[in-house]
């Protein structure tokens, strides 16, 4: 293993701003691309493919970057065999404040150590017991949707997955202010992660953010010690009783830290996908009646573990596709921690990449028809994604890979196969289809996704 690997002191150097031997553009001076590329990233990221090739220069979010597009890059940065590109220092600009200690903002060595605390949380034996939780929690609250004046899809399904992670994460049923708290301080947190000021000033979105993060901390912290005397079966449970190498349990800080992270990401990406699905099932009722069909010919009141694989084909080639258009992570960012070549491109120390899989997820010489709703693309004997093993890469890769990709997919398949026994998904009368979609942090139409629920 290099040595580089237990080194981290490139964590204190700041960001090399010199690509200028690099094709492509900077952009306007200070703000660059940022602005164009927010509102559509998909536009800016394909005018430089074509103008400049797969590698070239950019100014993106206020910051000068390497952009390495196609499954390739993906590839390489993922894997990462010699361990020259850093998460921690690639996401750490937008995310470090907020995710600080988990899993994400944890390098090499330090992430293989740390990752091992969430290993059995993710087991089969501990995933049979969350699908019972999930459903006792859908059928506490999905009934009451059909009964809703202007109805909106986001925020209600925002909701009920985080009433989802409070039990299936925390072991709690939230209720009333504690859960709108919580559910505000996470909003405050995401909302300052695309902040143009950041600074933690009295005033600010920043600030705003920061205080949410420091309610989450506080909040999670406080729970770590509780979990430790308990025997339940929800993940803070099996989180707070890991032990290192060593033998000794993780801080609660350590704890926490991770909560806060993971619960973010699973509740705030499954959020996406389903949001982002219900649009496109209200536009394709033949692909809602497919999955419908599906759910229902295993005449059960609810779905089960069992039934995750073989049993929801349809449904499982529909995620793929829905996260193949609109990926929970849109861009891989890195950051070198030495000098190194890409191409035949020199590429200094420090330097910030972006991979990308929302680009990469609809490049021509790879999809047909990419910009389609096309959930068959996935299908036995035509399998598109197939072409390259980093084509469709919506959960990352290598080391970094999303440790909770089963779980979202089992969340993901719960609550849709719930939704759909009850109601049909429709637009209201006059609705433009499509929306416009705010693509970052994560993906979600900006009118919350005003729908008709038919009760069946």
């Amino acid at each position: 293993m290099p040595s580089q690997s237990t080194d981290y002191s490139y964590v204190h150097a700041k960001d090399n701003r010199n690509l200028d031997h690099l094709p492509g553009k900077y952009g306007l001076p200070l703000i660059g691309y940022t602005f164009p590329f927010l509102v559509e990233p998909y536009a800016v990221l394909d005018k430089m493919y074509k103008q400049y090739g797969p590698i070239s220069k950019a100014s993106l979010t206020f910051n000068r970057m390497l952009v390495a597009l196609g499954p390739e890059y993906i590839k390489l940065l993922t894997l990462d065999p010699e361990q020259i590109f850093s998460p921690r220092m690639g996401y750490d600009g937008p995310l470090g404040d907020f995710f600080a200690g988990g899993l994400l903002m944890r390098d090499f060595g330090e992430h293989k150590i740390h990752r091992r605390i969430m290993q059995t949380a993710f087991k089969n034996d501990a995933m049979k017991g969350y699908v019972e939780d999930v459903h006792s929690v859908i059928d506490s609250s999905i009934n009451s949707w059909g009964q809703q004046a202007d109805f909106k899809f986001y925020p209600n399904v925002k909701e009920l997955l985080l009433d989802i992670a409070a039990k299936v994460f925390l072991g709690l049923d939230l209720e009333g202010p504690e859960t709108q708290q919580l559910n505000q301080d996470f909003l405050d947190m995401m909302a300052a992660t695309v902040a143009l000021i950041r600074k933690d000033w009295p005033g600010l979105l920043y600030r705003r953010g920061m205080d949410g993060r420091r309610g989450l901390e506080k909040f999670f912290i406080s729970l770590v010690g509780e979990k430790r005397q308990s025997d339940g079966r929800d993940m803070a449970s099996f989180f707070a009783k890991e032990t290192d190498e060593n033998g000794q349990l993780f801080s609660e800080k350590v704890v926490g830290e991770h909560l806060i992270f993971l619960l973010l990401a699973a509740h705030d990406t499954t959020t996406s996908a389903l949001t982002m699905t219900a649009s496109f099932l209200a536009r394709h009722q033949d692909w809602q009646d497919r999955v419908r069909a599906e759910v229902l010919a295993l005449n059960k009141p609810h779905i089960e573990f069992e039934d995750l694989g073989d049993n929801l084909k349809d449904t499982e080639m529909l995620f793929k596709e829905v996260l193949r258009l609109h990926p929970p992570v849109p861009q891989l960012m890195r950051r070198t921690v030495r000098d190194t070549e890409i191409d035949g491109h020199s590429v200094p120390a420090h330097t910030l990449i972006q991979a990308s899989p929302l680009y990469t997820h609809r490049m021509e010489e790879w999809w047909t028809n990419p910009h389609n709703f096309d959930p068959d693309r996935f299908a036995p004997g035509r399998e598109e994604h197939k072409k390259h093993p980093f084509m469709w890469a919506p959960f990352g890769g290598g080391a970094h890979k999303c440790i909770g990709l089963h779980f979202a997919g089992m969340l993901y398949k719960c609550v849709l196969a719930d939704m759909l026994s009850r109601y049909r998904l429709k637009f209201v009368d006059g609705y433009q289809y499509p929306a416009k979609v705010q693509h970052f942090p994560f993906a979600k139409p900006l009118d919350d996704m005003p729908l008709v629920l038919e009760k069946l």
